[in-house]
C-alpha cells in the first residue's frame, strides 16, 4: 500500500518542479525546476526500500545526474557566448548537442534509452506511471518549443526509436518490459510530432497518458487483489484480462482504439510536410510493436476454453470503462478535423 501523506508531499514537489520549468523565462530556472522535479521523484521510487527499487533508484539518479550535467554544460557555454540565460539563445549550443542530448537522456529516447528497461523492471506500477508520464513533461516541452530539430537528426532518432522500441519488445513476457520498450517507441512518435507542431506532440502525449492511467489502474488493482498469481496474467479474472487486451491494443495503435487516431494525426501532419521517409519508418516500428501486443492478446484469449470464456464475458464496470476509453477513438476524427 502507498503511504499517501508521504507520496502526496513528494508528488506535489514533482508537480511544482515541472511547473517551475514550464513557466520559466531563463534556462537556468528550467534546469533548477528539472532538478527539483528529480528530487521529488527519487523518494517515491524507493519508498518500499526493496532491493529492486533501490537498484532502480540509484540507476535513475545517476542517469538523470548525467543528463543534468550535459544540460548545464550547454547552458554554461551559452552564457559564456552571449552573457545571458535568456531562452531565445538556443541555436549555438544546439549545434554542440549538449543541451539536446542532455534532455534526450532524461526522456529515455533512443539512442540514450539503455537505462529505461532496467529502471522500469524494479519499480512499482505507480512509480512507473510517474516515470513514463510526468517525468517527461518538462524535457519534452523544452525540446518541442525551443529546440529546432534538423531533418537528418530527426530521421536518425525515429529510426533508432522504432528499431529499439519495436524489435526490443518482441518475445518479452514481462508487462514492465513491454511498457519500457513501448515508451521508447512512443518517444519516437512524440519527437516526430514535434517536427509538425508542439500541439500535435502534446495531443499524442495526452492520449498516451490517458491510456496509461487505465492500464496502470488495472495492474495496481489486480496486484492488490491477487498477489499470489499476479505475475501470471493467464490466471487473472476474465474481466481483467479483457480489459488488459483493450489497453494493449490501444497502446499498439490498433484501429479503432484511441492510440490509433493519435498516431494518425502525426502521420497526416508529416505527410503534409512531405516527410514520407519518417512516415514509413514509424509505420514499420508500429507494426513490430503491434505484433507483440497481438501475440500477447491472442494468448490471453486462447488460454481458456471457449465455454469458460463465454462465462467470463459478462459485463463489469472495469471492462466497460476500459472499452469506452479505448474505443472513444471513434469520435476523435470529428473533433480533430474541427481542430
Amino acid at each position: 500500500m502507498l503511504n499517501f501523506p508521504f507520496v502526496s508531499l513528494f508528488v506535489f514537489i514533482m508537480f511544482f518542479g515541472s511547473l517551475f520549468s514550464l513557466s520559466s523565462a531563463h534556462w537556468f530556472a528550467v534546469w533548477l525546476g528539472l532538478e527539483l522535479n528529480l528530487m521529488g521523484f527519487i523518494p517515491i521510487m524507493v519508498q518500499k526500500s526493496t532491493s529492486e527499487e533501490t537498484e532502480s533508484g540509484v540507476k535513475y539518479f545517476l542517469i538523470q545526474a548525467s543528463g543534468s550535467a550535459l544540460f548545464l554544460l550547454g547552458l554554461m557555454m551559452m552564457n559564456w557566448s552571449f552573457s545571458s540565460w535568456d531562452m531565445n539563445f538556443y541555436s549555438s549550443f544546439l549545434n554542440s548537442g549538449f543541451v539536446f542530448f542532455g534532455l534526450l537522456m532524461k526522456l529515455g529516447g533512443a539512442p540514450l534509452h539503455f537505462w529505461v528497461p532496467s529502471v522500469v523492471a524494479g519499480l512499482s506500477w505507480f512509480s512507473n506511471f510517474l516515470l513514463l508520464t510526468l517525468q517527461k513533461v518538462g524535457p519534452l516541452f523544452m525540446i518541442c518549443c525551443f529546440l529546432n530539430l534538423s531533418t537528418h537528426l530527426l530521421v536518425a532518432l525515429v529510426i533508432m526509436s522504432s528499431l529499439f522500441g519495436g524489435v526490443g519488445g518482441v518475445n518479452q513476457t514481462s508487462l514492465r518490459a513491454l511498457m519500457a520498450y513501448s515508451s521508447i517507441l512512443h518517444m519516437g512518435w512524440m519527437l516526430a510530432g514535434a517536427s509538425v507542431s508542439w500541439m500535435v506532440c502534446f495531443i499524442y502525449f495526452f492520449f498516451y497518458c490517458l491510456i496509461l492511467v487505465f492500464f496502470v489502474l488495472l495492474l495496481i488493482t489486480e496486484e492488490s487483489l491477487n498477489m499470489s498469481q499476479f505475475n501470471n496474467i493467464f490466471l487473472w479474472d476474465g474481466h481483467s484480462r479483457n480489459y488488459l487486451v483493450f489497453m494493449l491494443l490501444s497502446l499498439g495503435g490498433m484501429p479503432p482504439m484511441l492510440g490509433f487516431f493519435s498516431k494518425w494525426l502525426i502521420l497526416m501532419g508529416l505527410l503534409s510536410f512531405g516527410n514520407v521517409l519518417i512516415v514509413m519508418i514509424l509505420a514499420v516500428g508500429s507494426m513490430a510493436s503491434l505484433y507483440y501486443y497481438l501475440v500477447l492478446s491472442f494468448s490471453l484469449f486462447m488460454s481458456d476454453s471457449m465455454e469458460s470464456m463465454k462465462n467470463r464475458l459478462a459485463p463489469s464496470k472495469l471492462f466497460w470503462i476500459g472499452g469506452l476509453v479505448t474505443a472513444s477513438g471513434l469520435v476523435v476524427p470529428f473533433w480533430l478535423s474541427a481542430l
